[in-house]
């Protein structure tokens, strides 16, 4: 507990908890880093389920990491927040399932935009009767793995986003 305390009484949770502008500066940030970060990997989610077609999955690491800016501005703004009420969302169990859905989305995102440009893209109608290996695993099954993964990483993406909004109202 000593280091929740320290937490909230450092200068950071001081300014996010009794100053006029502390929180909501922090919110409108987190908000920002939420929406750049959550907003693209579904974005990349829903590329692989089929919409906008017309995307290279290389363009996919482009997106990727300034998905990855939108965290480094929820890592900072988030850790201010938690400075603010430290001893609260310690206990808080939204808080903790949000915490642990966010670390899956960036790893499932993180797997998925990785997967997608390894692996080569070929087309079945272009192929050899009995050909359509990439070595790996069958065409087929690779778009379907992809497919799979991006469904539940909507999904974990969803999960943090509503987890996050319950910490306002169930401590």
């Amino acid at each position: 507990m000593s280091f929740l305390n320290w937490a909230e009484m450092s200068p950071v949770g001081e300014w996010v908890s009794t100053s006029l502008w502390g929180y909501p500066i922090a919110l409108t940030l987190h908000t920002i880093g939420m929406g750049t970060l959550v907003g693209l990997a579904l974005m990349i989610c829903f590329r692989v389920l089929g919409l906008g077609q017309g995307m290279s999955p290389q363009r996919l690491l482009v997106y990727w990491k300034l998905a990855l800016v939108g965290f480094v501005i929820n890592l900072a703004s988030g850790t201010a927040l938690f400075f603010g009420s430290a001893t609260v969302l310690w206990e808080s169990w939204p808080f903790r399932i949000k915490i642990i859905f966010i670390a899956a989305g960036l790893v499932g995102t993180h797997c998925l935009v990785k997967d997608l440009t390894r692996t080569k893209r070929i087309s079945v109608g272009n192929m050899p009767e009995g050909l359509i290996s990439l070595g790996r695993m069958s065409v087929g099954r690779c778009i379907g793995k992809q497919k799979a993964l991006a469904l539940l990483v909507i999904v974990i993406w969803m999960t943090a986003l509503v987890a996050g909004r319950l910490i306002a109202y169930i401590f």
